[in-house]
């Protein structure tokens, strides 16, 4: 059974909800957050909801025009997710996809300073623009989670549409202050929505931070997390910890599972990537080949032996025999090609 109610993480209209496999299990649509799973045992006025899902959703939730997004967030563990996918590609079947989020994963995204939600809130803006200097139409379960609303009090109870307004509009007026936005109070489409765009400083404060970027000392690892892969990963780590780089493994990290916008985040924070494709990882390949499409150097490593999809068996390769081998050779190519 499907109907159209309204969304439960942001509360906007037109959101589809139908019941998956059984009463107790609630999927929706939401225009705002996505594609998400909720069971009847979830407590939805748990703060966790409140206070950083409907941001998270905004920011990272599936969502697509044409229908072909297969994602969905769900809180069933990590492990549910993981022999779900499993079992899906090997019998070729493409229908749900669950990724897993639980408090954790949305704390740990959550920018803890004004700084650091500017910085989210105007690539976001930038990423939702069609064009340079377009001016967007934002309705206002989508602005609360663009600009960070906090629903509940310390004590908590529920904000009230005024208390709700007076944060959009003090964190508007800060990034207009300060020259990030292009906002006119005045000229709204109606009160449920908003147009707002970038300025030249605006898209000037992306050029940096994407600088920055370019220029930091993290270095994400491509490679397969199976058994028996520590020796490499320690040793991948030590020859980038040598050139002065801090290695990035993103099962370290909070993230979602999947081809998730943590992991994309983190290729595009990346100074450059290391990928190790002994194991012809499909996720490493992933990886690599994002990172190549933006533009980032890849180290590219491989156990002797092993044959390379031809797409890259020519690229300059460290083919190694031993994982002892590693820590020197990678440090000696990361002075050649990154430094």
């Amino acid at each position: 059974m499907s109907e159209k109610i309204r969304c439960r993480i942001c509360g906007m209209d037109e959101t589809v909800h139908n019941y998956r496999g059984s009463i107790d299990t609630h999927f929706f649509i939401c225009p705002c957050c996505g594609r998400y799973e909720l069971t009847e045992n979830e407590n939805i006025n748990e703060s966790f909801y409140i206070e950083g899902l409907a941001s998270y959703f905004y920011y990272n939730g599936f969502k697509s025009r044409d229908g072909s997004e297969l994602r969905y967030y769900t809180t069933k563990s990590k492990d549910y997710c993981d022999e779900y996918n499993k079992e899906a590609d090997e019998k070729g079947q493409y229908h749900g996809r669950p990724v897993h989020y639980d408090a954790s994963t949305v704390e740990a995204w959550m920018p803890k300073t004004l700084s650091e939600k500017t910085d989210l809130i105007l690539i976001k803006i930038n990423d939702i623009s069609d064009y340079v200097g377009q001016k967007i139409l934002i309705v206002k379960a989508e602005m609360n989670g663009l600009l960070f609303v906090k629903r509940r009090t310390s004590k908590g109870d529920f904000f009230s549409e005024d208390d709700l307004n007076s944060q959009r509009v003090f964190m508007l007026n800060y990034l207009q202050e300060r020259g990030y936005i292009e906002f006119d109070f005045s000229k709204q489409p109606t009160e449920d929505s908003f147009m707002i765009s970038l300025s030249t400083q605006g898209y000037e404060r992306i050029d940096r931070l994407e600088k920055n970027n370019s220029d930091g000392k993290q270095a994400l690892v491509a490679m397969s997390f199976a058994e028996g892969t520590e020796r490499l990963r320690e040793s991948i780590r030590k020859g980038i910890s040598l050139a002065g780089y801090v290695a990035v493994f993103i099962d370290e990290v909070e993230h979602n599972e999947f081809i998730t916008p943590e992991l994309l985040s983190y290729i595009r924070r990346s100074r450059f990537i290391v990928a190790d494709l002994s194991h012809q990882n499909n996720g490493a390949y992933f990886e690599e080949g994002y990172a190549m499409g933006l533009g980032k150097p890849v180290i590219q490593l491989c156990k002797k032996g092993v044959n390379l999809h031809f797409d890259i068996a020519q690229k300059n390769t460290i083919m190694w025999e031993s994982e002892s081998d590693i820590p020197v050779r990678l440090l000696n190519r990361i002075k050649a090609t990154i430094e």
